[in-house]
């Protein structure tokens, strides 16, 4: 398609609309236009088949501009960092003795308080689930309690009415003294 017949295109299209609003004024109709979509709710309406194209093709964008920069920066930083640490190994290597200790140090202080943080918050979460509001995750922790407790429920009466079956089925009585 030529640029002529594009722009005869939209002009015919844009005829047709302004003849439309004039039918509409004639007839003494308001005309209200349709409120615009905004991103969000663009996106919430797409289907799964388009949210996947949409990823794909901004992966692809991400992936093309990503590459050249990663290339540009990535391959000098990499000769600087490995030409640093040539330079310094022999150093390093002498001093290792001096840096192990040290090092496991920081790693036994650092374990501790990361074990100290994942107890204080998993406290902090049972105090929530049995006194405060529900937790993130507690409505599904009680969903599943309940359930068991169902399971648990039918599971004892089944046996007691198959318990029942089987001594009426053998006509089991008690002895009599």
């Amino acid at each position: 398609m030529s640029a002529s017949e594009l722009k005869d295109k939209a002009l015919q299209k844009a005829q047709e609309t302004s003849q439309q609003a004039k039918d509409v004024a004639a007839k003494g109709e308001e005309v209200v236009p349709e409120k615009a979509k905004t991103l969000f709710q663009r996106l919430k309406s797409m289907g799964y088949k388009r949210w996947a194209l949409v990823l794909a093709t901004l992966g692809g964008v991400f992936t093309a501009l990503a590459t050249p920069v990663l290339l540009v920066v990535g391959l000098p930083a990499l000769v600087v960092v490995g030409g640093i640490l040539l330079l310094f190994s022999p150093l390093i290597l002498v001093t290792s003795p001096l840096w192990i200790p040290v090092v496991l140090f920081f790693l036994t202080v650092g374990g501790g308080l990361a074990a100290t943080a994942a107890a204080i918050f998993g406290l902090w979460w049972l105090y929530r689930y049995f006194r405060g509001p529900m937790p993130p995750g507690g409505k599904q922790m009680y969903m599943v309690k309940e359930y068991v407790r169902g399971v648990m429920q039918r599971t004892t009466s089944t046996i007691a009415k198959k318990g029942h079956q089987i001594t009426d089925a053998m006509n089991i009585t008690t002895p009599s003294t």
